[in-house]
Formats: C-alpha cells, sequence, structure tokens
C-alpha cells in the first residue's frame, strides 16, 4: 500500500472533523464527528496505530448511542446506559495501556470521555466547550506518537471550536440572536 493512502484518509478524517463544530444543529455535529473518527480508525489501522483505532472505534459507538439518546429507551434507562458507556471506553482504554505497558495510552481515554461525553448534553455551546477540553489529550497523545497530521487536526480541531464559540457566543441554543444583542 501507498504509504500517502493513510495520511489522505487521515486528512479527510480531520477536516471532516473540523467541520463538524461549524455545524449549526447537535444532530449534524454528531454526524460529522463520528463519519470524522470512523476515518481515524481506517488511518489508525492502515498505521497500525491499534491504540488509537480502539478508542476511536469506542467514540464511534459511544457518539452513536449519545445521537440517540433522546429514544424511549435510552432515556429510561439514562444513567445506567450513560455510565456503561463511559465504563466501556475507560476498560478498553486501560486494556490498551495495560497490554502495551504504556501510559501514554491514558491520554487518548480522557480525550474520547470528554468528547463523547459532551454529546449526551443538548445545549451546543456547551458541547463545543467540553470537546475542547478533549483535544488537549488526543495532542499530546498523537505528538507523542509522532502522528503529527493527527496533531495538526488537533491543533486546528481547537480553532475551529473556538472559531464557532465566537461566531455562535450571543445566539441563543438554537441559533436565535439572544436578548443581548
Amino acid at each position: 500500500m501507498h504509504p500517502l493512502i493513510p495520511q489522505a484518509v487521515g486528512l479527510v478524517a480531520v477536516v471532516l472533523f473540523l467541520l463538524s463544530y461549524q455545524m449549526k444543529r447537535r444532530r449534524d455535529i454528531i454526524i460529522c464527528n463520528a463519519t470524522s473518527r470512523f476515518l481515524y480508525v481506517v488511518q489508525y489501522v492502515l498505521l497500525g496505530a491499534i491504540s488509537g483505532a480502539i478508542l476511536d472505534v469506542m467514540g464511534v459507538l459511544a457518539s452513536v448511542i449519545a445521537q440517540k439518546k433522546d429514544h424511549p429507551r435510552i432515556k429510561k434507562h439514562f444513567r445506567l446506559i450513560f455510565f456503561s458507556v463511559n465504563a466501556a471506553i475507560v476498560a478498553a482504554g486501560l486494556a490498551v495501556c495495560f497490554i502495551h505497558k504504556s501510559p501514554l495510552d491514558l491520554l487518548p481515554i480522557a480525550g474520547v470521555l470528554l468528547h463523547t461525553g459532551a454529546f449526551w448534553i443538548t445545549d451546543e455551546r456547551i458541547i463545543r466547550r467540553i470537546s475542547l477540553a478533549g483535544s488537549p489529550f488526543w495532542l499530546a497523545y498523537n505528538l507523542a506518537s509522532r502522528a503529527y497530521g493527527s496533531a495538526v487536526g488537533d491543533v486546528l480541531s481547537m480553532a475551529s471550536i473556538l472559531i464557532a464559540m465566537f461566531k455562535y457566543r450571543n445566539q441563543g441554543k438554537d441559533g436565535d440572536k439572544g436578548e443581548n444583542q
């Protein structure tokens, strides 16, 4: 396989991840983000970076479940499902950390928990804030793992989130102008 293929997949993932936080609606943020995560998984697999792949798979699953948080069954058992999803992420991350004997693998656990945990929240402004808090964990992991393309994507993601936070700062939850304008 040509070495540029994983890099191209990673670049598409970065673009979709950046676009996700520019979306106005929660549903669109999550769909774009989940698609991006899927492509990151493909990139990590192509590069042989199994730790990142496993945690991104967990991120995709958590994002899909969070997108359906208003489904009657999920609503009924919200706390149990929320706890179970996050416990599964932690368990998978700790298993990878134990197998590789690398504390470096703890960083993306925090990143995934914050990124996907934000999707259980309804307010798009809070989604962006919590997601922003998760990005430095992935940045540190990618720099330490020499995944420089993904690290650039992390920096651009943080910038994208900050732009969206600025862009929507005076708008209500649904994008309407706030009372302060």
